[in-house]
C-alpha cells in the first residue's frame, strides 16, 4: 500500500510537469532495449507490472523483441506494451547492461549500468560513442541517496546467487579433496526455476549437515561476510537454512578450532573489526572516510586463518586497504598440522589448510582480492588460485584457493532479479521520463538529485561532476607513453 501511495505521488508529479493532458502524455515514449551482449543476460530493467503501472497513465512502452529474455514478450504485451525492434520514437531508452557501440541511437536519453566511472578502459570506446552521439546517460550506479549508498542495484540476488554458487564450488573442491560432503546436492544457482527451489536444496544440505553427514577430519566449517549491504544480506539469507551459527568476528578462532561439526559458523565483518590505523591508532570511521590511506587492514592476521570461505561484498577503492595479497594467500596455504589425538587415514584426510574459498560477489579485479584479477563467468564459474606459482588454472583441482568472481550473478535468476530491480528502479521513471538530451543538461527540469547526479555525459560532453574521468584516462595515457619510452632506453 505504501509503494502504490508512492507511485501515485510520482504521477501526480509527473502530470504537474506534463500539464498538457492525454495528447502531450501519449508523446512520452520510453523503450526497453534488448540486452544483447552476454548470453546469459536475461534480465530487463522493468518487469511487467511496472510497465503497466506506465501504460495505465498512457505512457506509450516499446519492448525489443528477445526469446532470451526470462519474462516471456507476452507478458509485456499484456501490461499494455508494444513489442517492436524499431525503439528510435521513444526519448528515454533502458536497459541493464550496455548496449553495443553501433546501436546507440543520437540524441537519446539512456539508463544503464556503463561501468565508465572508473574510467575503465574496456568501456571508454563506449563513452566516447556517446558523447559523439550527444546521449545523456544516466548510470544506475550513481543513483544514490543523500547517505551515498546506492538506490537503485541488484545486490540482494547477487549475494543470494554468490552464495549458491560457492556452496556448489565448496561440493566440488571438498570432494577434488577426497570428502563427499552435503553440498554436492547444491548446484549452480541458474540451474533452479527459481530461488526457492535453491534454497530447498540447501535445506537438504542442512539437514544432513545436522545429521552429523560431514567428514569429521574436515573440522568446522567456517563463513566469513564482509560488509553489511544487500550483498552480504543476501548471501546471509542462503547461509541461515543450514544450520548456521553467528559468531562475533573474535569468537571465530574458538568456532574453527572446537566447534560442532552438526553445524557451520558464520561472521559479518565491519570496518571497525579489522581496520587500525597504520601508527597503530584505533579506527575512526570519520577519519577513514577521509583519508583511508592512513589504515591498514588485519584480516590477513586476525579472520583469514580461521575462515574456510570468505564471501567477499565490499566496494573497493584504489585508496582503501586491501584485504588480501598473494603474500598473504601464500601463507594461507601453508599445511596445516594435524591435532596429535587426530587419527588420519589416506582414505579420511584432513585438509590441507583451513583457507579455501572466496565468493568476490564485488568482482573488483585487483581490487581488495589482489590476486583476483580475472572475473570468472557462469559458463566457467571457478578457478584455483596457486599463490606459490602466481598463477591460476580453471579446476577445482590442485593445490590452491577456489575463486569464484562472476560479475553478472543476478543473471541466474533472472525473473526475481528483474522485479527487484524494477521496484527499485521505477520510483525514478517517472521523472527520468522528463529528459530531453536536446537540452542543455544545466537547462534541464524536474530531476531530483537522485537522477541529476547520475548523468555522466549530456549534450556531447561529460557532465561536470564527472570531468574526472577525462583526466583518469589521460593520466593512464600517460602511463603507457612513459612506460613505452623507458622500454625503448632497454632496446
Amino acid at each position: 500500500m505504501l509503494r502504490l501511495e508512492r507511485y501515485r505521488s510520482n504521477i501526480a508529479r509527473f502530470c504537474f510537469h506534463y500539464q498538457q493532458a492525454r495528447y502531450e502524455h501519449h508523446k512520452t515514449v520510453l523503450a526497453i532495449r534488448r540486452e544483447d551482449v552476454s548470453v546469459w543476460e536475461r534480465r530487463a530493467p522493468l518487469a511487467p507490472r511496472h510497465v503497466r503501472e506506465l501504460t495505465s497513465e498512457g505512457v506509450k512502452v516499446l519492448v525489443q523483441p528477445s526469446n532470451r529474455r526470462a519474462i516471456h514478450d507476452k507478458d509485456y504485451v499484456k501490461a499494455g506494451a508494444i513489442i517492436q525492434e524499431d525503439i528510435s520514437e521513444s526519448s528515454l531508452i533502458v536497459g541493464v547492461k550496455r548496449p553495443p557501440d553501433a546501436k546507440l541511437i543520437p540524441k537519446k536519453t539512456y539508463a544503464f549500468f556503463s561501468h565508465t566511472i572508473k574510467a575503465q578502459e574496456a568501456n571508454m570506446g563506449l563513452l566516447d560513442e556517446i558523447l559523439e552521439k550527444e546521449i545523456r546517460l544516466i548510470d544506475y550506479e550513481k543513483m544514490v541517496d543523500q547517505k551515498g549508498l546506492r538506490v537503485v542495484a541488484f545486490g540482494q540476488w547477487a549475494g543470494v546467487a554468490g552464495m549458491i554458487n560457492i556452496l556448489h564450488g565448496l561440493g566440488l573442491r571438498f570432494l577434488a579433496l577426497g570428502h563427499h560432503t552435503p553440498f554436492m546436492h547444491i548446484g549452480m544457482a541458474h540451474n533452479y526455476r527459481n530461488s526457492s527451489q535453491a534454497i530447498q536444496a540447501v535445506r537438504d544440505a542442512g539437514y544432513e549437515i545436522a545429521l552429523g553427514l560431514m567428514p569429521k577430519s574436515i573440522g568446522p566449517l567456517t563463513f566469513v561476510f564482509t560488509g553489511t549491504g544487500n550483498v552480504s544480506k543476501g548471501a546471509q539469507e542462503v547461509i541461515n537454512e543450514l544450520p548456521c551459527e553467528f559468531v562475533e568476528p573474535h569468537e571465530l578462532k574458538e568456532a574453527s578450532e572446537t566447534g560442532d561439526p552438526r553445524k557451520v559458523y558464520g561472521t559479518v565483518l565491519s570496518r571497525h573489526h579489522h581496520l587500525v590505523k597504520k601508527n597503530k591508532g584505533l579506527y575512526d570511521p570519520q577519519e577513514y572516510d577521509l583519508y583511508p590511506e592512513l589504515y591498514t587492514s588485519r584480516f590477513n592476521t586476525d579472520i583469514a586463518p580461521y575462515t574456510t570461505c570468505l564471501i567477499n561484498g565490499i566496494y573497493w577503492d584504489p585508496q582503501t586497504p586491501r584485504l588480501l595479497n598473494r603474500q598473504d594467500a601464500q601463507r594461507l596455504l601453508a599445511p596445516v598440522k594435524s591435532p596429535e589425538n587426530e587419527k588420519v587415514t589416506e582414505g579420511c584426510p584432513v585438509l590441507p589448510h583451513k583457507f579455501l574459498a572466496i565468493c568476490d560477489i564485488s568482482a573488483d579485479t585487483g581490487g581488495s582480492i589482489e590476486f583476483m584479477t580475472e572475473c570468472t563467468t557462469i559458463d566457467m564459474p571457478f578457478c584455483m588460485y596457486d599463490a606459490d606459482q602466481h598463477f591460476t588454472h580453471d579446476s577445482v583441482e590442485g593445490s590452491g584457493i577456489l575463486i569464484c568472481s562472476i560479475d553478472n550473478l543476478p543473471a541466474q535468476l533472472p525473473i526475481e532479479a528483474t522485479e527487484y530491480f524494477g521496484d527499485r528502479l521505477f520510483p525514478y521513471i517517472w521523472e527520468m521520463l522528463l529528459s530531453d538530451a536536446s537540452v542543455l543538461f544545466e537547462k534541464q527540469e524536474g530531476f531530483s538529485p537522485v537522477v541529476r547526479d547520475a548523468v555522466i555525459a549530456s549534450n556531447g560532453a561529460l557532465t561536470k561532476k564527472y570531468e574526472y574521468i577525462q583526466k583518469l584516462r589521460e593520466v593512464r595515457e600517460n602511463k603507457k607513453y612513459t612506460g613505452h619510452k623507458n622500454v625503448g632506453m632497454f632496446i
